[in-house]
């Protein structure tokens, strides 16, 4: 069993991150908190005295764990900008004249027809001459020209323009960028054309970071001169540098369905390879001199740390930089390292800085990765003993990437709803090489500046262990069930696989039975749990409009079969964006698409019918209308949705003559001001309307009445 006297740190962190969950779902203030944190403090630090009076024993440890929740709490009310009374959203937001001046924040990112900023607001105002400080980060994009490609960390900006707040998802269960925003402190945007900004000045002061970004592009363009093919410089450049800008949508999809998506993402695994391979060759130093201990931790640090900034500092990277440097400051100071306690300070002190990031999901993976890796990967791998060296190192490395599959996997499941069925084939050949690639990365750097041959071995060298590895990552991605997707699993059920995985964790250590028996009960409660969802999945019948920019897509349920009614126009990756979620939340197996505007397009089954524009899914019917309407019989057509799409020439009075619906749907694809016009109409007329480009995605449950 575990010391707890060992790891101090771990029972600190439990009340602290409480803290910072209540502060995240509440939000409140609580007038006098400082004074009730320093009293709290000072009331721990006076019953330290008792601490002889056996009957007080548990009032220092109360007031400890009570003090840290309230300091998570308070400051993570702190770190919420939008809770300081100078961020810019305190004063009116409506006028669109309004002047914003600000700070390049970070390195800008070029997009198709804009260029993504964002912004730290100094001042707002009316106009350039009466601008108030304020604070608070907006997200800025910027019509793309030559000016605003040239755009720089460090840069001063003024514009002229309307801050709006980030909206939550238009689709159900669709990923809620708005949260994840949020979470970076970044809550209202911005779009400006050209003519509507100037730059103040350009970037004149020093800054640690502002000079980490010059080293990522010097470094990038370096790669770039000797990776010519586009795969494997984006790869290269994700890699060893964090630049993820340029790697290609198959090339993301196909690491990210084989599991091999960290090696993307510069993380942890990248810190641990940069130390291992510099403190490999400082150990070759032999010297006594009793300065060179912490001279060794001076270079370590200052190298990790440096890394660290030029890859962009991520909650991944940090977490590993900050983790080692409590290494290697322990081994300095000739102290005993307990990992565990080592891995909770550094995420106690991360959230210390960043309270947020508790609700990262590459901060929780990174975590839960390496604390699996510690905990199980030395058990897995004593369940086989291999006697050749080639084959332990293999059974070894693939009881790493079993070990952290395990401890992520609720995670996986609950953030991305797919498991790669062959992470542990990836991880044999990704992992090593990533070792090698990310050495030869690094001597490339060094050579171009002073050899030009020995770089341009060493770059080809580089290309062809990319190229190697892209191709293995193709390979897999195609083998056969290479990828389980469509796995909804929702947040407690997520939460019961933890407690199981922990009840196991305390039966393997404790050897106790009971601890096995709760871990497989908590494993039963959530195979119910699927298999009630599964039934639920069974009866049902759905009607869902997504709201997609200047398109149509329906989806239409009947337990788990989807016919998709969509515009030919329509891409594949915002129809994936808008309705893989609701699909995979209703266990949808299989879709049949159907395009509107194809006179072919048919479709005839036991409970739905579809020609021409109208479905009928049991005794439901839908008209989807793009254009004038020839009729001429006598009585109306009974309808219960008539949907409008396209921006049809047609007027309000000329659809009640031939139609009798309950519900009018404007979808995304028409002009607002149309349906604009459309809704004035219906309040007049007294029809009932939804307008799904401004208020979202329209659900409905086909099984009730129409509301």
């Amino acid at each position: 069993m575990l010391n707890w006297r060992e790891i101090p740190f771990v029972r600190l962190l439990l009340p602290f991150a409480v803290g910072i969950l209540l502060a995240i779902q509440f939000n409140q203030q609580i007038p006098g908190l400082p004074v009730a944190f320093l009293a709290l403090v000072a009331l721990q630090m006076l019953s330290q005295k008792l601490r002889g009076l056996y009957r007080y024993r548990w009032m220092p440890g109360l007031l400890l764990t009570v003090s840290l929740l309230v300091l998570g709490y308070g400051i993570t009310l702190q770190h919420d900008e939008l809770n300081h009374d100078s961020h810019f959203s305190k004063t009116s937001l409506s006028e669109a004249g309004a002047m914003l001046i600000g700070e390049v924040a970070d390195a800008p990112t070029l997009k198709e027809k804009w260029v993504k900023i964002k912004l730290e607001i100094d001042g707002r105002g009316p106009n350039a001459d009466s601008l108030a400080p304020t604070s608070g980060n907006l997200l800025l994009y910027l019509e793309r020209d030559s000016a605003s490609e040239l755009l720089a960390f460090g840069d001063q900006l003024v514009l002229q323009g309307k801050a709006t707040p980030i909206e939550p998802p238009a689709n159900p269960h669709a990923f809620d960028y708005g949260r994840y925003l949020h979470f970076q402190n970044i809550h209202y945007q911005a779009f400006v054309k050209n003519g509507s900004w100037g730059l103040v000045k350009k970037s004149s002061r020093f800054s640690a970071y502002g000079t980490a970004i010059l080293f990522q592009k010097c470094f990038t363009e370096t790669l770039r001169k000797h990776l010519k093919t586009e795969n494997e410089f984006a790869v290269g450049a994700a890699l060893i540098f964090g630049y993820r800008s340029e790697v290609p949508e198959e090339v993301l999809t196909a690491y990210s369905q084989t599991g091999a998506i960290h090696i993307l993402a510069v993380s942890g695994m990248h810190v641990g390879i940069l130390f291992l391979i510099l403190n490999f060759f400082l150990k070759q130093v032999k010297t006594r001199h009793r300065y060179w201990r912490w001279a060794k931790a001076g270079i370590l640090l200052a190298v990790i740390w440096s890394f660290a900034l030029v890859t962009g500092a991520s909650p991944s990277v940090l977490r590993s930089t900050t983790m080692f440097s409590f290494v290697i400051l322990a081994d300095a100071l000739g102290r005993n390292k307990n990992f565990y306690n080592t891995l909770t300070a550094s995420a106690f002190c991360l959230l210390l800085y960043d309270p947020h990031w508790l609700l990262s999901v590459s901060f929780q993976l990174s975590y839960l990765a390496i604390l699996g890796i510690v905990y199980f990967q030395p058990r897995i791998a004593g369940l086989w003993v291999i006697e050749n060296k080639p084959g332990n190192y293999l059974w070894e490395l693939t009881s790493v990437s079993l070990a952290a599959q395990l401890m992520t996997l609720p995670f996986t499941l609950l953030y991305f709803h797919q498991f790669p069925t062959y992470f542990w084939l990836s991880s044999l050949v990704l992992v090593p090489l990533a070792g090698f690639e990310m050495g030869l990365g690094l001597l490339l750097l060094v050579l171009d500046q002073f050899w030009a041959m020995g770089a341009n071995a060493v770059g080809w060298l580089l290309w062809a262990l990319l190229k190697f590895g892209n191709e293995s990552v193709l390979f897999i991605r195609h083998l056969p069930a290479a990828l389980v997707s469509g796995i909804w699993m929702g947040g407690i059920s997520a939460l019961l696989l933890y407690l199981s995985l922990g009840s196991l964790m305390a039966a393997i250590s404790s050897r106790k039975v009971r601890w096995l028996l709760a871990s497989l009960a908590l494993l039963l409660v959530v195979g119910v749990s699927f298999a009630f969802s599964e039934f639920q999945h069974h009866k049902n019948r759905q009607l869902t409009i997504y709201s997609v920019y200047k398109h149509t897509a329906i989806d239409v349920f009947d337990g788990e079969k989807t016919w998709s009614l969509i515009d030919s126009a329509l891409e594949a990756k915002p129809l994936k964006y808008a309705a893989e979620g609701n699909r995979f939340a209703n266990g949808i197996n299989s879709v049949e698409t159907l395009h509107l505007g194809d006179s072919t397009a048919t479709a005839t089954s036991d409970h739905f019918f579809y020609e021409n524009g109208l479905a009928q899914f049991y005794e439901k019917r839908l008209l989807v209308v793009s254009g004038p309407v020839a009729y001429g019989g006598e009585e109306k057509v009974k309808l219960d949705f008539l949907l409008l799409r396209n921006t049809p020439k047609i007027k309000l009075e000329e659809l009640l003559q031939i139609f009798d619906f309950q519900l009018l749907v404007f979808d995304a694809s028409n002009k607002r001001w149309r349906v604009d016009d459309w809704k004035t109409e219906c309040d007049s007329l007294g029809v009932r309307y939804f307008d799904v480009g401004e208020d979202g995605a329209l659900v409905v449950d086909l099984k009730e009445p129409i509301q």
